[in-house]
């Protein structure tokens, strides 16, 4: 039997690694969306999908983790994508806080076990905890700190600008994060009579970061 009829891919060509490498990126998605347990992402069923010899993953992976720290890294950088792309066309601090918000807890439940992938314990592989970020300096450099710095800035300048009185930036920040977290994990969970989602929302956000109707003091 030939290596074709066998399910065995044809080898690269010379400077197509990367494109190796991300077919085994984007199966190992596929996988976590499906089920959502990183301990499902084995080398043997990667290569089964991608019609690769097990052997030829170790060229650009040490192993199942790291790959699955390559797909948690590459759903970051889509998050990240998914809230400026909400907040593109908005003038006012005030309405891009509440859009790019809002888009966080959309892609949460749009990608439910891509989402929980981001919060696995088990994802920091190498004992790099995220650096602490403060309202002054947003640690874009950071995948996991990223979206979190960037809605420090947000509520930053709704401060700024007069649509928000909050005094501690930080806390601020930690305290919607949190609310957004659970209500995006609720959602996902539960079935629940939710009232207006969209009115839930804005008044989540609204409250926590103290915003004026108006945008203004």
């Amino acid at each position: 039997m030939s290596k074709e009829a066998a399910g065995t891919r044809r080898r690269n060509p010379r400077g197509a690694g990367q494109a190796l490498r991300g077919d085994i990126v984007s199966a190992a998605r596929e996988v976590l969306v499906e089920d959502g347990y990183a301990s499902s992402v084995t080398l043997r069923g990667l290569a089964r999908r991608i019609g690769i010899a097990p052997q030829s993953i170790y060229l650009h992976f040490t192993g199942p983790d790291e790959i699955v720290q390559a797909v948690t890294v590459e759903t970051f950088a889509q998050l990240g994508r998914f809230i400026a792309d909400a907040k593109q066309g908005i003038e006012a601090p005030r309405d891009r806080l509440i859009a790019g918000c809002r888009a966080y807890m959309a892609f949460g439940v749009e990608n439910p076990n891509l989402y929980g992938l981001l919060f696995q314990r088990n994802r920091l592989l190498r004992g790099e905890e995220p650096r602490p970020t403060s309202a002054d300096e947003p640690d874009t450099r950071n995948p996991d700190a990223g979206p979190f710095a960037y809605l420090m800035e947000s509520i930053r300048l709704c401060v700024a600008d007069g649509s928000s009185d909050v005094t501690d930036i930080l806390s601020t920040a930690t305290l919607l994060w949190a609310a957004m977290h659970g209500f995006v994990l609720l959602r996902n969970g539960y079935q629940f009579p939710w009232p207006d989602l969209a009115q839930v929302e804005i008044e989540l956000i609204s409250s926590i970061t103290r915003l004026r109707e108006d945008g203004r003091r």
